[in-house]
């Protein structure tokens, strides 16, 4: 998309590299210029009010004017013969420089615009590539577009139909439209690359999240079998020794285990615990071998392979259709044919107008966000429903799904059952569960 904006504006000669620097250079002397004119005129002022006279100013400002702005290329617009040795002469070639500094800024200005965006545009997208937002891959496709934008504020020869053709290939291998569709797959290809991105990225997060969880609760339980072992070793050692030390090896272990203080009796609560979930999660793993993406959620995240095909295929029939729409849209008549209008209508002069189009654009551009907003709404109110709902509401509204569930199965394993038949059995069914709830 960058470089079809590009080749397009390049017969104009907009893109000179050395703009930028101009830019910047012409700025700078337009403001060395006014703070030098500032300067002066202060000075001057202060020398009037200390009892100067009119020719020490002007010599100072001639001194000044002389040395600064004559002596230094980059405070010198456009230069200057000789010396000048009138301070009338100064202010005079310093508004005249500073009002041709001004002017040409102006023009500058637009070629600076281009570059900025381009530079802008250019960072968003490889920002995009690093980090997947809308807001990266909307601000790349803004910023590109703005160029096309600051051209046609210039009366740049930018892209555009003079006379909309009526020919299908005109019009699909015109330069409008091949930088329309390149702007749309690019919009498009970055938009589905976000979107696998939020689908698939949670999923990795989840599992790598659960395979800490694990490692850590499998080096728990291997911390406290080691544990274990060591007690049993002290254990035996302590065994060899004297009655008396065993005793009273086991009396503090009783009291520590039975008449211990809580923290202790928790400790032992929460290994338990460890262990008996370690065995449960190895029983779950060895009975179940999906067990593992189930429990991660990449079992219901979608598949490589249907992930790029329903990519493919439904960017194709988007961009076939956006092909489809903006030609017959675009072209009154091929959509008025269908209308069979009379003569006199079908030939006017008014249907080649830029409002015929709005007619029929505005409408079919409008009805996409009309159905989300409609949609959107349908969504709210069933969400507050479901929150201004009571217990009991809630219980009869899963009574009632379970229910037509059953009655959903029991007409699947009795398809020849008569009409009237189910219907009977329906009323009973009724009158069962409903006296039940």
């Amino acid at each position: 998309m960058a470089w079809l904006v590009y080749s397009l504006l390049y017969p104009e000669g907009i893109w000179s590299w050395a703009a930028p620097y101009v830019f910047v250079v012409t700025v700078f002397r337009l403001l060395s210029l006014l703070v030098f004119l500032v300067s002066i005129t202060t000075i001057a002022g202060l020398l009037t009010l200390v009892g100067a006279g009119p020719a020490a100013t002007n010599e100072l400002v001639i001194g000044l004017y002389n040395t600064l702005i004559l002596r230094m290329w980059y405070l010198q617009p456009y230069g200057v013969n000789g010396p000048l040795t009138s301070a009338q002469e100064i202010f005079a070639s310093i508004q005249g420089d500073i009002l041709s500094l001004a002017l040409s800024l102006w023009d500058q200005a637009f070629i600076f615009l281009y570059f900025f965006c381009a530079g802008v545009g250019v960072a968003l997208f490889l920002q995009s590539l690093y980090r997947l937002e809308h807001r990266f891959v909307g601000g790349a496709f803004i910023a590109i577009q703005s160029i096309l934008v600051v051209a046609a504020f210039r009366n740049l020869g930018i892209p555009n139909f003079i006379v909309f053709p009526t020919n299908f290939l005109e019009f699909a291998t015109s330069s409008v439209q091949i930088l329309a569709l390149v702007s749309f797959a690019y919009l498009e290809v970055s938009y589905q690359m976000v979107y696998s991105y939020s689908v698939g990225k949670p999923v990795e997060d989840r599992e790598e999240t659960l395979k800490k969880q694990l490692l850590a609760l499998r080096q728990a339980t291997r911390k406290q079998d080691a544990i274990e072992r060591e007690r049993k070793v002290s254990s035996t050692s302590m065994s060899r020794s004297s009655g008396a030390t065993i005793f009273s090896y086991l009396r503090e272990a009783i009291e520590r285990q039975v008449l211990g203080d809580k923290d202790v009796l928790e400790n032992l609560d929460a290994i338990s615990d460890v262990r008996r979930l370690q065995h449960y999660v190895d029983d779950l793993l060895e009975q179940d071998p999906q067990a593992r993406d189930e429990l991660t959620a990449r079992a219901a995240a979608p598949s490589q392979q249907y992930v790029i095909g329903s990519t493919i295929i439904g960017s194709g029939i988007r961009l076939v259709s956006v092909v489809l729409l903006s030609f017959v849209l675009l072209n009154p008549r091929v959509f008025l044919s269908f209308l069979e209008l009379p003569p006199g209508i079908a030939n006017s002069v008014e249907l080649l107008q830029p409002e015929i189009v709005l007619l029929l654009l505005v409408p079919i551009v409008l009805l996409f966000p009309f159905v989300a907003l409609v949609i959107g709404w349908v969504s709210r109110d069933e969400e507050i429903e479901e929150l201004e709902m009571t217990d009991a509401e809630r219980e009869q509204k899963r009574i009632r799904e379970e229910r037509k569930k059953r009655l959903e199965g029991h007409e699947e394993e009795t398809p020849s059952r008569s009409t009237e038949e189910e219907d009977e059995w329906d009323a009973v069914l009724e009158e069962t569960f409903g006296n039940n709830t």
